[in-house]
């Protein structure tokens, strides 16, 4: 069964990850390094910030359910 994190540390680390993309270069570099600081699988929050890129309709697909 998949781990449930709080909506808080989701959007906490959204956030983190959006604001220092430009430092790293892209997404995954940034997820990578935000993830290590928040114990969080790389690919976990980059599944969370391409998500918040369709929720905001700065992306087009699908939101939430």
């Amino acid at each position: 069964m998949p781990k449930r994190y709080p909506v808080e540390v989701k959007d906490r680390a959204v956030r983190m990850v959006r604001d220092d993309e430009g430092d790293y270069g892209s997404v995954t570099a940034a997820c990578v390094a935000v993830g290590g600081q928040l114990g969080l699988a790389r690919e976990t929050l980059r599944r969370w910030v391409e998500q918040a890129v369709v929720d905001d309709g700065t992306r087009p697909g699908v939101g939430p359910g």
